[in-house]
């Protein structure tokens, strides 16, 4: 998962790309606690910078925040020093594809499309075998997964300019092969200092029945959920354009 490596993306990405994933998060939080009874434990795979986490932590769960960026942890460790400093957030540098936790957890997260940079089943399957591994018997894993609609933006030009960024956006989606790239590039100010924005990223689409069969191998069992309408939707690119879902979202549980 070579992505969002450049310590300048990090932090626009951390400005500009969280809206939806601050707004779900409370939600997810919200809907683990109850099944998860007093074992207030969880694993943030893909955690980026720490958005998910926030809304965890004030919850009063304990977390471990796992990516494969270094950029992108470091934002997330200046966000939680506190709670690092007490133990309730840990953060673990590894693949999506083969974390390995020191504790089991109740329930283990990824959002905003994380798992769509796996560049194969094989590569979503080897995650799933990951997660359940890290989940107590009966932990819950939620994740979402963008629907090809959501990538249609990046065979246009995008421009963010504002006071702090200027930024460029451009890519190919190929509908056929179910996966493109997107460079993104230009200059962030972080307040304390302008940073140079340069990032391609590459991006999978994997369908429901992909997805549910990766799961059952992996021992997950997919469950039923109530989030849908808004929960599906972020508010940029073609998303915002149209009314189709730009995600699913999926439960499942350890058997």
């Amino acid at each position: 998962m070579a992505n969002y490596y450049s310590q300048g993306f990090a932090a626009f990405f951390d400005s500009s790309y969280t809206g939806w994933v601050d707004r779900f998060s409370p939600k997810l939080a919200e809907h683990l606690a109850q099944t998860a009874g007093d074992n207030l434990t969880a694993a943030d795979i893909c955690c980026g910078t720490g958005v998910t986490a926030a809304h965890f932590l004030e919850r009063g769960w304990t977390l471990y925040g796992v990516d494969g960026s270094k950029a992108m942890l470091d934002l997330a460790r200046t966000r939680h020093t506190g709670r690092i400093e007490e133990g309730t957030f840990r953060v673990l540098q590894a693949d999506a594809r083969s974390f390995d936790l020191p504790t089991t957890v109740a329930a283990c997260v990824s959002l905003d499309g994380a798992l769509n940079h796996l560049p194969s089943p094989d590569d979503l399957g080897q995650c799933f075998t990951s997660v359940a591994a890290a989940l107590v018997p009966s932990g819950e894993f939620l994740f979402d997964l963008y629907e090809q609609s959501h990538f249609l933006h990046w065979n246009h030009a995008t421009l963010t300019d504002s006071p702090e960024a200027v930024v460029v956006k451009r890519g190919v989606w190929d509908t056929g092969s179910r996966s493109g790239m997107l460079r993104v590039s230009g200059v962030f100010d972080t307040g304390d200092r302008a940073q140079r924005v340069d990032q391609t990223l590459t991006s999978w689409y994997y369908d429901s029945t992909e997805v549910t069969e990766a799961l059952h191998a992996a021992g997950l069992e997919p469950l039923s959920h109530d989030f849908g309408g808004l929960d599906l939707k972020c508010d940029s690119g073609s998303c915002s354009r149209t009314d189709v879902p730009c995600r699913t979202i999926y439960r499942a549980r350890k058997l």
